[in-house]
């Protein structure tokens, strides 16, 4: 149960930085990217840490792609 979890919440991650990368927000896609690396270092190499940083990393996502951050 928790592997389809993951895969699903990785390939929806995955579905939004294509969709932010299409439409050029590229700080924003960097900021998706180094917060996933943070919480996966955060979190260590376990399942339930790979699980708490996918969760984590789609809310970011989506977040970032609703609200997207200004860098003026």
């Amino acid at each position: 149960m928790l592997y389809t979890i993951i895969a699903i919440l990785v390939a929806f991650n995955m579905i939004v930085w294509k969709m932010k990368f299409e439409q050029g927000r590229y700080g924003d896609l960097a900021l998706d990217f180094i917060a996933i690396s943070i919480l996966s270092m955060f979190f260590g190499h376990t399942l339930g840490g790979l699980v708490i940083t996918a969760i984590a990393g789609t809310i970011i996502s989506l977040y970032l792609y609703i609200f997207p951050p200004s860098f003026a």
